[in-house]
């Protein structure tokens, strides 16, 4: 098992590795936003889900890097939920536009389950976190990886 500075120095290593494909996923996904939506703006919303996957993609190299930092059945069990989740909301959300798009659905309700879902989103990860932490004393949660990534980046602002 590794500390949790350890920890911590590898998911940055990580994430320091995927700003580029990070950005790039980012600018692919508004670039075909905008031609998809002056083309043919009913398929929009499915430019707008499918433009998920790629971050789905990079959450799955998180999550097998948090796999490497705890043998324990019951953490890789929960560190696995995280990205079910996660797969989750991917799946709803291409079923939510597909049900609006077949008229299942009016706009009113699509757009309550979008918000819903949104809190879902947040708050499942959050929870999974404090879950873990539990029997991990050593997880790194998202808000110290974004903590320490914000102290990194104030240090190397003030070191040049």
């Amino acid at each position: 098992m590794l500390t949790k500075q350890e920890r911590i120095n590898q998911l940055l290593a990580q994430d320091d590795t995927h700003w580029f494909v990070r950005w790039w996923i980012w600018m692919a996904g508004l670039i075909a936003t905008v031609v998809v939506g002056y083309m043919a703006p009913t398929w929009l919303p499915f430019v707008l889900a499918i433009s998920y996957f790629p971050y789905l993609c990079l959450e799955w190299r998180k999550t097998k890097l948090l796999l490497t930092f705890n043998e324990s059945r019951r953490y890789t069990r929960w560190v696995y939920m995280g990205f079910v989740f996660e797969w989750i909301g991917f799946v709803a959300i291409l079923s939510m536009f597909a049900f609006y798009h077949a008229g299942v659905v009016s706009i009113q309700v699509l757009l309550a389950l979008i918000v819903s879902l949104i809190v879902f989103s947040i708050l499942t990860p959050r929870w999974l976190d404090r879950f873990i932490l539990m029997f991990d004393d050593d997880h790194v949660t998202a808000k110290v990886l974004s903590k320490t990534k914000e102290q990194r980046n104030t240090e190397h602002k003030t070191s040049q």
